[in-house]
């Protein structure tokens, strides 16, 4: 029982330096996302000023609609602003995500984290499943011999 009992701490104590493991490097990867994204937001946003210049008088796609039906630009400066609008729409989507090697070298480390310990944690686990029927069956049998005796 003492090294059940043992074994059952140093699972915890696994467990719980996993879970740790598994904070830090997610800490690590958000900090390096949002690094990467701060630099290449300064250069988008650069980029993005010249290339949607055209939509700053626009603060809609109606707006666009609108000055087409009052004659203010042909269809076919409509349809151009239209599509410009929906690329700087996606453009923006596309800009908060991330993903370059760093960040799928660290996912894979947090994936593979118990990978050294998964034996001794699944051996754990049954034999404290195990102890749990032997403590419900001894419970059921104490239990029924109490109340013959009664």
């Amino acid at each position: 029982m003492n090294d059940f009992m043992e074994q059952q701490r140093e699972a915890a104590a696994i467990r719980a330096d996993m879970q740790t493991v598994h904070k830090i490097i997610y800490d690590a990867k958000t900090r390096y996302i949002k690094a990467k994204l701060k630099a290449r937001s300064k250069k988008q946003a650069e980029e993005s000023e010249i290339l949607f210049a055209n939509l700053t008088d626009y603060g809609n796609k109606t707006e666009i609609q609108d000055y087409w039906g009052y004659g203010g630009i042909t269809e076919t400066e409509r349809d151009r602003l239209m599509n410009l609008w929906d690329m700087r729409e996606q453009h923006t989507k596309d800009g908060k995500k991330f993903r370059d090697r760093v960040i799928d070298m660290l996912e894979k480390a947090v994936s593979r984290i118990g990978d050294d310990y998964q034996d001794l944690l699944e051996e754990t686990d049954m034999e404290a499943r195990e102890n749990d029927r032997n403590q419900a069956e001894n419970a059921r049998y104490n239990f029924i011999k109490n109340r013959r005796e009664n």
